[in-house]
Parts: structure tokens; C-alpha cells; sequence
């Protein structure tokens, strides 16, 4: 069966970025995966330390609560990552689980494991969704190195209300499809 992993970089249990994570989990159980779900704020871990062991090693060094989320991601077939847009940028955790990811590229910067289906979904205060698109695709370019190929990337505005996405039942649906497709 394939495995999806779904991670949550938002500190708030049941806000925006919750609400549509939680419709692609629906949809892809729904496309007959199954789904590994993070809470990065619920974890313990440390930051990348730049000791390079995952250079010479197809692994991190850190065993805290991260190492379990990496082997995820090497055995998953689609990684789907999810936070707020915090000072115009993901939240600090997301950050530094995408610099622990790290380890999962060999020294030339190819990833070791696979390509991954990836999905990205963000919620922001502002009501334009490309307000942060800039961002959004800078952060994407590291994605090939890491073996990510994103298939869609998500933006649920007007955050500071934190059930606006839950209103909104178009982005729901896009949500609950994008999960489908990784599914398949």
C-alpha cells in the first residue's frame, strides 16, 4: 500500500493549515493510501548541527523525534508539507525539518531515496493568494535536490481568521483532490 506522509508546521491544533491537511488525508485514504501525519510543534527535535555525517552516511546522526519522521519520508511514495506563513515565510520548525532533510541527499545533492509526489499547502493573513507566490516557489527549488516533485501547491488567505478555510468549501474540495492524486 502506498504511504503518504503529512506534516503540520502550524502551532494551532485546529486552524487553517490543519483544516486542509486534514482534506488531503480524506482524500488520500480515500485513494486507497495510507496516511503517516506529523505534528511538528507536538515533536522534540534539534536543527541540522552541519556536522555533514549524512554526507558520508545515508542518514542524520540526531536520533530525537525527527528520525522517525526522515525514515517516513524515505520509505513514503508523497510527502505533503503544511504551515502558516509567520514574518512572510513558513514557521521556524518547517525550516529547520527541511534543513534535516538534508540528509537525505548524497554529497553531489541528488536524493538517495526516490522522487516523491509533494504537496504544499500554506495559509496566510493576507487575502491574495499570490501575495508570498514568490516565496512559495523559492522555497519549491530546493524540492528536486531533496527528491521532491511538487504537484500542487495550496494557499488558504485570510488566516488571522482561523476557520476561513474551513468556509471555504472550493479550497476544501482542491485540498481533498490534491490527496487523491498523490494517492494514485
Amino acid at each position: 500500500m502506498k504511504e503518504i506522509v503529512i506534516i503540520n508546521g502550524s502551532p494551532r491544533r485546529d486552524g487553517n493549515t490543519s483544516t486542509l491537511l486534514n482534506a488531503v488525508a480524506r482524500g488520500v485514504e480515500d485513494g486507497g493510501a495510507a496516511v503517516q501525519f506529523y505534528t511538528l510543534f507536538k515533536m522534540k527535535y534539534m536543527a541540522c548541527q552541519g556536522c555533514f555525517h549524512c554526507r558520508i552516511n545515508d542518514d542524520c546522526i540526531i536520533r530525537d523525534g525527527l528520525h522517525e519522521l526522515l525514515q517516513s519520508i524515505k520509505a513514503a511514495h508523497g510527502v505533503v508539507v503544511g504551515s502558516p506563513v509567520y514574518m512572510m515565510q513558513m514557521t521556524g520548525p518547517v525550516k529547520n525539518m527541511y534543513d534535516r532533510i538534508f540528509a537525505l541527499t548524497d554529497s553531489d545533492y541528488n536524493p538517495r531515496f526516490g522522487t516523491k509526489k509533494t504537496l504544499t499547502v500554506y495559509s496566510q493573513g493576507y487575502d491574495d493568494p499570490h501575495m508570498f507566490e514568490s516565496y512559495f516557489e523559492y522555497t519549491a527549488a530546493m524540492f528536486p535536490a531533496l527528491g521532491f516533485n511538487l504537484i500542487d501547491n495550496i494557499v488558504s488567505t485570510n488566516g488571522n481568521d482561523p476557520e476561513s478555510a474551513e468556509r471555504n468549501a472550493q479550497l476544501k474540495i482542491r485540498a481533498y483532490e490534491a490527496g487523491k492524486k498523490l494517492a494514485f
